[in-house]
């Protein structure tokens, strides 16, 4: 998007639009300038839509659409979440405490290279929050592939660096240049749900996003990129400032872990940037017309109700699972079409067979003169 001239309030709100995500989780912004300005839903709605359009038109100027993000921003299960762990105390023997800095060149240096395209990925970092360490091993015993042996002694000292949106030769080469780290011990694939993908939920701070030969991260308004001082120059990135405003509601990924409440006020503000009054639809009740009933049945997405374990249900019921389901799970593609439909998606985990979960997309339609949800998509 273009910064060709000024934006009236009535031009931006009655325009289209399409947000990829909007996250609170592990930052307090959002809900800090709420509280802070008692704002109200109709205040916090064009504040949200405001911000978005400077965000666009700010990546405009870094030659970055908006659009091109989505992938990293929206979790994929046809691609791979991985999870490096190294251990901070021997990072830290080697670094008089940065350990952070110690370990930068092995992550960096195998992170995706530009080629067709431009390829984007997600980047937290962090330790571990303080759990007990047998409740962490255990869920390590289930999820790492060791490279060497490793015993939690205490959560605080595992070091994470989590990086999204890759195909399995991408997530095979960054787990090979972590491996000549003396610091790694391993890594998980988190592209589904497990438990130590919840600590990690828990506990990883977005760490900039990476856009071709670019990171972007959060900063504050004076502040110049890469305060950590990571080795990303010296490794062919160029590390870029985005004010924390606009880069943590819009630009921070949420790791989906398994469901504990944390999504409430995630919940809540995307569907206040959708529209003021579906603000407090945290638990909706979803309809569909007898025909969209027949389509899930009959049509296309039949496999997917069937994989769901939802196929035999009446319309009620069906309904009834739905709306559970989607009070459940996490909302993205927040959107105004052309047409004047205000429309989102809730990715959910069902669980399908043996404790293992499958990811699936509903696809919704929101009224704001009845304040209902409508059901149109399930896949």
């Amino acid at each position: 998007m273009a910064a060709d001239g000024p934006t009236t309030w009535d031009e931006l709100l009655a325009g289209p639009f399409k947000i990829h995500s909007v996250k609170t989780h592990n930052n307090l912004l959002l809900a800090a300038v709420r509280d802070r300005f008692n704002l109200t839903d109709v205040a916090f709605h064009r504040m949200m839509r405001a911000d978005h359009l400077h965000l666009s038109r700010a990546l405009y100027e870094l030659d970055i659409a908006y659009s091109s993000l989505a992938n990293a921003l929206k979790p994929d299960h046809r691609r791979r979440e991985i999870a490096l762990l190294f251990d901070s105390a021997v990072a830290s023997l080697r670094s008089n405490g940065w350990y952070a800095r110690d370990v930068a060149e092995a992550w960096i240096s195998g992170l995706p290279r530009p080629r067709k395209g431009v390829p984007v990925n997600s980047i937290l970092r962090g330790d571990l929050l303080h759990a007990p360490a047998d409740k962490v091993q255990a869920a390590m015993e289930k999820s790492v592939v060791y490279h060497r042996p490793y015993r939690v002694t205490h959560s605080q000292l595992v070091y994470c660096v989590y990086v999204t949106n890759l195909s399995k030769e991408q997530a095979d080469t960054l787990t090979a240049t972590a491996a000549e780290h003396p610091a790694y011990f391993g890594y998980a694939d988190c592209t589904g749900r497990s438990i130590l993908k919840t600590h990690l939920g828990l506990s990883l701070m977005n760490s900039g996003l990476r856009v071709g030969d670019m990171i972007l991260e959060g900063a504050d308004v004076d502040n110049e990129p890469n305060g950590a001082g990571l080795p990303f120059e010296a490794l062919g990135f160029t590390p870029t400032a985005v004010i924390n405003m606009l880069f943590l509601p819009f630009l921070g990924y949420r790791i989906n872990s398994h469901l504990t409440g944390q999504n409430r006020e995630d919940n809540r503000s995307a569907l206040n940037t959708l529209s003021p009054d579906a603000a407090h639809l945290e638990s909706p009740d979803i309809w569909m017309t007898p025909g969209r009933y027949g389509y899930l049945q009959d049509g296309k997405h039949r496999d997917s109700m069937e994989q769901a374990g939802l196929l035999h249900l009446d319309q009620p019921a069906l309904e009834a699972a739905v709306s559970k389901l989607v009070a459940q799970g996490y909302l993205y593609n927040l959107r105004l079409d052309e047409y004047g439909n205000l429309l989102y998606t809730a990715l959910v985990d069902v669980e399908v067979e043996d404790g293992r979960y499958q990811t699936f997309t509903i696809g919704l339609r929101f009224n704001p003169e009845d304040k209902r949800v409508e059901l149109m998509t399930f896949f």
